[in-house]
């Protein structure tokens, strides 16, 4: 080892130290050419890094280090870090320190604000796809008919981003970072169904049709069970486009579609965007 890589190390590691920039301590050496995607350290004590944190594995007193982004959060007590699956490229031994990268000052301008879905349907036998009653929005019942069974990139009438909407994406950059669902239904076994998220560019002042995205959807099957609560969370990190809607639909997807059967979801929406 050179001494600039030495002296440059160390002077890394007294910076870290210094400004209190160690996330945890390396407990078990990991060797050269391995791959892995988790990795245990002393029982962390700081405030929560959320997923997709990215975060240094560097060596004491060197200027060997590897760049590491978070696959789940890390929380006060952990003792494993869980990160997306890297081959590290050097010998790190026990004590080496996840410190934090000089980009994540970035995140103290970052905020959040939550949108809430309540969706319920009742009475179609068919399987397009449904959407809110423009009529009584407030009500957060799903029995509009699409007439077709959506799909990304068809083009559809302008003012879908005034009538079937449930928010407009604000003019500064943002993401759709994490879809909790909750949903059940009063239905029989093949009952089965699907809640889908759109996103639609919407053409201010104007007329012209524009083409809806996929954002995420999820399957559910039936469980004959009323009482029974599916539950979905999905960490999705979607960057949304400016000015766009954000439409939700409903469509049964079983071979039996009664139209006495109920179906009830709830569904909370995280954004992020930076307010530097």
């Amino acid at each position: 080892m050179g001494y600039s890589d030495k002296y440059v190390g160390l002077l890394k590691t007294i910076q870290f130290e210094r400004y209190k920039n160690i996330y945890g301590i390396l407990s078990a050496a990991i060797s050269s050419g391995t791959t892995k995607t988790a990795a245990s350290i002393e029982a962390y004590s700081g405030v929560e890094l959320p997923r997709n944190s990215k975060i240094q594995l560097c060596v004491p007193y060197r200027y060997k280090s590897i760049t590491l982004t978070l696959s789940s959060a890390l929380e006060t007590g952990d003792t494993l870090i869980n990160f997306d699956s890297v081959t590290f490229n050097d010998d790190f031994p026990a004590g080496s320190s996840f410190a934090r990268l000089n980009d994540s000052i970035e995140n103290k301008y970052k905020r959040f604000f939550v949108e809430h879905i309540h969706m319920f349907e009742q009475g179609s036998t068919h399987g397009n796809d449904l959407l809110i009653n423009s009529f009584e929005p407030g009500g957060g019942k799903y029995n509009h008919n699409s007439g077709t069974s959506l799909a990304t990139g068809q083009n559809y009438n302008n003012n879908w981003g005034t009538k079937f909407s449930i928010m407009n994406v604000p003019s500064f950059k943002c993401k759709l970072e994490r879809i909790i669902v909750r949903c059940g239904s009063n239905g029989t076994t093949n009952e089965d169904w699907k809640i889908s998220l759109w996103e639609k560019p919407v053409n201010n002042n104007s007329t012209s049709a524009s083409a809806i995205t996929l954002i995420d959807d999820f399957d559910i099957t039936c469980q004959n069970n009323q009482s029974y609560v599916h539950h979905f969370e999905e960490y999705i990190n979607y960057d949304l486009t400016e000015g766009a809607a954000i439409i939700p639909s409903f469509a049964k997807t079983g071979t039996i579609k009664r139209n006495s059967t109920r179906h009830y979801a709830d569904i909370t929406l995280i954004f992020s965007y930076n307010d530097a």
